[in-house]
């Protein structure tokens, strides 16, 4: 008596599909008092040792009463429902009437020593009343099946019930006919029930097997009720059949608690109003509908060999086994049909997803040979998988036949001036297999098939799988930078020039200017005195520009001479903080030193040039009555160094591009603060050229902290090293 049913979206005011959840009202509450307090009652009566005629007559009314509480609770929940569900419940409480009409029928005749008419006609009710409970049931689901779902429900339910009905004509069905002395009408009426019952049952329990979950709850007790009825049902056949029933003793309990069960099922339906279809069953729902089925198909097999039935009884069950393999076989076909079209669906989808996959590899092959730079992939293990043809025509490679399954560092990047090869570990390619670090114009220099050396600008991309979050593989992109680095050289060779011609007046310049502003000329009038203080600051700016000129040429050759030594941390930021005591004056920024530990092996006057530029920088960019902090530290074998501004912050994208030369993040900062631009590049050159490694942080509105690196002095080094083999 459980079957799911389709549930539209809710109108306004009404209620949802949650209300499948049981949540009762007052009055529901109110009735499922009464049925428990009902059955409680009744229960307590008819397993005591009172009269059998008291409790006989306490077992008519509680039927009675029973029935007519499934009557009563149908109606109203029909009066709340809509479509089928409406006519399920309608069903089901005319149903009621008609049972309590057949057991006052039924109940009256048994007073005659033989089957009367009137108990005959009370039997006909009584079926009646089993097969309306039947088809109301089927009406009853929110969520209705559609298509194959459908009749497959349906050709299961033919196979269960055909295979429970040989089963209850070998176990119940032959006593039945056995003890049965009637013949005729009589005679089919005393079988008629129970066939009607085991049908009833059955139908109830696969409709519970089938119920979507806006069902189940309600399905489950319909099935539960409708088996309870049953089993007293085929008791009172058998009982009836052996010599006559008698009323009044716990086996009545099932039909009470049978007409309970479907009462509390109608008081807790939902308020669903009309049909809604759902998806199509899942795979793990129609093997367990198939289980099911079978396993009945296979237990009727069992008991029809083991139990012996009447002759009568078995051409009745040669018919239902005829329906078994009707039944069973059309499944079967319809599975192969859905299994058949299935596969053709399949074949369908792997043709159009191999038709796009191909129009899509033709796309990347069009877009990968259009590109003017070389591209090339490799695989988790870094061996190159492929090769664009302008990547082939900048290495000079006919194909990647040589290159096959070696790895991309191997095969491409040139080796140092001694002719040693790089380490895989600094790779990028390692880095981005490996890490999954993505690196952006890098400078690189390949190696030809003739030998000689590609300058390249590289950008090397991790493959990452989005499902997994593992790193396939990388895809690496480079472009001839021979020209670019030739202009730089260029550039580089006219500033040195330009540079140096201009140092010399310009020395001449600024001691001219200061002999005029310091009055060792004669006193000058207070507008001739501040256009020469002008001049003169000009001219510093100026000479500051050509020093950092100088300087980056310097670095950019490999010609700076560092005279490195063991210096205490704390002497260095001494000297710093007497160096920038007049920049903080200045800009009424205070110099904070946290921390001065450790020994770095450093030269000493490039470290105060270095934090003259951060520590210059930080100030410059912070807000009157802030605090700049430096602090150094040792960790992990190097010395950490740390300036840290409460300013305005950079923004994250600018972060890799300050270090590059005349970068600032705003190009007014150069007229407002007095910059050129080159402060940071200078300052990374020369720790890199020191052995260490600068990188910035930086929140917006929250200040920048710079952070480099200097190698640890080498007595600190012994001494670390003796504590260590102590």
């Amino acid at each position: 008596m459980t079957a799911p049913s389709p549930v539209a979206p809710p109108a306004p005011g009404e209620r949802t599909a949650e209300s499948t959840r049981i949540r009762p009202g007052r009055a529901r509450l109110v009735g499922l008092a009464v049925i428990l307090a009902g059955c409680g009652g009744t229960a307590a009566v008819l397993l005591s040792p009172l009269p059998a005629d008291l409790r006989s007559s306490v077992s008519g009314l509680a039927l009675l009463a029973a029935g007519l509480t499934v009557g009563v609770s149908c109606t109203f929940t029909a009066r709340r429902s809509q479509g089928l569900r409406k006519r399920g419940w309608q069903l089901i409480a005319l149903a009621a009437l008609v049972a309590i009409t057949g057991n006052l029928l039924a109940q009256s005749g048994m007073a005659a020593d033989e089957r009367s008419g009137v108990q005959v006609v009370g039997d006909l009710l009584l079926a009646l009343a089993v097969a309306l409970v039947t088809t109301g049931a089927i009406c009853l689901p929110q969520a209705r099946w559609r298509g194959r779902d459908l009749a497959t429900v349906l050709l299961d339910g033919v196979l269960a019930v055909a295979a429970v009905l040989v089963i209850a004509s070998s176990l119940v069905f032959s006593d039945i006919l056995s003890a049965s002395p009637e013949s005729g009408v009589a005679r089919a009426t005393t079988l008629l029930i129970p066939v009607l019952d085991v049908l009833l049952g059955t139908v109830a329990t696969v409709l519970f097997l089938g119920a979507r979950s806006v069902d189940r709850a309600v399905m489950a007790l319909i099935a539960a009720g409708s088996v309870s009825y049953v089993l007293s049902d085929l008791h009172y056949a058998v009982v009836f059949a052996r010599g006559g029933y008698a009323f009044g003793s716990g086996a009545d309990l099932g039909w009470i608690l049978g007409y309970g069960l479907l009462a509390t099922a109608a008081i807790l339906a939902p308020d669903a109003s009309d049909d809604r279809q759902v998806p199509l069953m899942s795979a793990s729902h129609e093997v367990r509908d198939t289980a099911v089925v079978y396993v009945a198909l296979l237990s009727a097999g069992v008991v029809q060999v083991l139990v012996p039935v009447p002759a009568e009884v078995r051409n009745g069950q040669a018919l239902l086994w005829l329906v078994l393999i009707i039944a069973a076989s059309s499944r079967q076909i319809l599975l192969g049909w859905e299994n058949a079209a299935l596969r053709r669906g399949l074949q369908r989808q792997v043709a159009n997803q191999t038709t796009d996959l191909r129009r899509m590899v033709r796309q990347t092959n069009v877009l990968l040979d259009s590109v003017g730079d070389g591209i090339y992939g490799v695989d988790q293990d870094g061996r190159v998988t492929f090769m664009n043809p302008s990547g082939l025509r900048l290495l000079g490679l006919d194909d990647l036949e040589h290159s096959s399954g070696e790895h991309a560092h191997d095969a491409f990047h040139a080796p140092r001036p001694d002719g040693t090869p790089y380490p895989r570990s600094g790779c990028y390619v390692t880095e981005a297999i490996e890490q999954g670090v993505l690196t952006v114009a890098e400078d690189d220099e390949y190696l030809r098939a003739d030998g000689s050396h590609l300058a390249v600008e590289i950008t090397a991309s991790p493959m990452v799988d989005e499902t997994t979050g593992e790193v396939g593989g990388a895809v690496v992109v480079f472009r001839d930078a021979t020209a670019r680095r030739e202009m730089e050289k260029i550039k580089e060779e006219f500033l040195s020039v330009v540079s140096h011609e201009l140092r010399t007046p310009l020395t001449s310049i600024r001691g001219s200017l200061g002999l005029l502003s310091g009055g060792a000329l004669g006193l000058l009038p207070e507008r001739a005195a501040t256009v020469a203080k002008l001049a003169e600051d000009s001219s510093q700016r100026l000479a500051r520009l050509i020093n950092d000129m100088l300087d980056m040429e310097r670095l950019t050759s490999g010609t700076v001479v560092l005279q490195s030594e063991d210096q205490a941390c704390s002497d260095l930021l001494t000297v710093v903080e007497a160096e920038l005591s007049g920049l903080s004056r200045v800009h009424d920024v205070e110099l904070v030193v946290d921390r001065a530990d450790g020994v770095a092996f450093v030269d000493r006057d490039r470290f105060v040039q270095v934090m003259t530029n951060l520590v210059g920088n930080a100030m410059k960019f912070s807000a009157r009555g802030q605090q700049v902090h430096v602090s150094t530290s040792e960790s992990g074998g190097e010395i950490l160094v740390m300036v840290r501004d409460e300013g305005r912050g950079i923004p994250a994208d600018q972060l890799e591009r300050i270090f590059d030369r005349f970068h600032q993040v705003d190009s007014s900062d150069s007229r407002l603060q007095g910059g050129t631009g080159l402060g940071l590049a200078i300052s990374r050159g020369l720790i890199e050229q020191m052995d260490g490694r600068v990188w910035a942080e930086s929140t917006v509105g929250v200040g920048t902290t710079f952070w480099f690196t200097l190698p640890v002095g080498a007595t600190a080094r012994r001494v670390a090293e003796v504590d260590l083999e102590a």
